[in-house]
């Protein structure tokens, strides 16, 4: 567990240097639960996902409308990772607002059973942040992605 713990702090503070080498000014603060969002999602860590999105935090995209709690997210995240035991997101840019997050980034994997056919979707998020806590998520993407 100590060891997991460890490599997730890494992961944010690799995130956050990569940010601020990027020229992302303002609140980093702000930006604390996007980062380590992206890192549980590479670690496939849905428990951890579930804490990051406020209790009452929605999701909205183009297969979860109006998704509606943490708990119900963090069951999307952990389907999605049954579905795609490779997945990881690639950040390409990380902006920043006092209150909101954009994220461009890629979803790359392979489908459960499908190891020679990879997946590649190019996805960008904007997300409400408040009190240290993800309250809404507005994912974009093109649903016939390959």
């Amino acid at each position: 567990m100590k060891a997991a713990a460890m490599i997730l702090l890494g992961l944010i503070s690799a995130v956050a240097n990569t940010a601020a080498s990027a020229g992302s000014g303002g609140d980093s603060k702000s930006m604390d639960p996007v980062r380590l969002k992206f890192a549980a999602f590479n670690q496939h860590d849905a428990a951890t996902i579930e804490k990051i999105y406020a209790n009452d935090a929605t999701l909205h995209s183009p297969d979860y409308p109006n998704l509606a709690g943490n708990r119900q997210i963090a069951d999307t995240y952990r389907r999605l990772f049954d579905a795609i035991p490779d997945a990881k997101d690639n950040v390409e840019t990380l902006e920043h607002s006092p209150d909101h997050v954009y994220a461009q980034f890629i979803l790359a994997g392979h489908l459960k059973g499908a190891q020679d056919k990879p997946i590649s979707v190019r996805i960008i998020s904007v997300y409400a942040v408040k009190d240290g806590h993800i309250v809404d998520d507005s994912t974009y993407y093109d649903r016939k992605t390959p």
